[in-house]
């Protein structure tokens, strides 16, 4: 399974004050946070962090079709690992001074395997759930200000 998300850092930083008083605290553990305080670029730490936990909701919706994202259940366990419910997820990020691109996998052999796609009007099908596929693979899609990513397997044909 595979799930990611993209972050415009210049929208992230009009659109959203992660400084303002209890926003942390509502997205992040004790741990993450403090990987927030003590970063030298602790904005790029909120926004990777923010990443990963998108990109790991992205997996759990698929496995459980359910819709509820409650950021403090997805935790920062090592560098490139986080967990939901007892289960271990594996990223890697893409962080430049324009985006942040987070994707998480359930295993990680599988990072090998796949391609990353940036052309928006790349055609695609949703399953019955309304999830992205093509060819009756699942794909992953995220969105944000200027960039746009479909992560698939390699051998998927477009």
């Amino acid at each position: 399974m595979i799930g990611n998300d993209i972050i415009d850092l210049r929208t992230a930083a009009v659109e959203s004050n992660w400084r303002r008083p209890n926003y942390l605290s509502k997205i992040f553990t004790q741990a993450e946070q403090a990987l927030v305080y003590n970063a030298v670029d602790p904005d790029k730490v909120v926004w990777w962090l923010w990443s990963a936990k998108e990109a790991v909701y992205k997996i759990v919706n698929r496995q459980t079709l359910q819709r509820r994202y409650a950021p403090l259940s997805f935790t920062y366990e090592r560098e490139n690992t986080f967990s939901h419910e007892g289960e271990k997820y594996f990223i890697e990020s893409d962080i430049t001074g324009e985006f942040i691109h987070t994707i998480a996998v359930t295993h990680p052999d599988l990072f090998p395997h796949l391609e990353v796609l940036t052309d928006p009007e790349i055609a695609y099908d949703k399953d019955e759930n309304g999830l992205p596929m093509i060819a009756g693979q699942p794909v992953s899609i995220s969105h944000h200000g200027r960039y746009w990513a479909m992560v698939k397997q390699k051998n998927l044909l477009i």
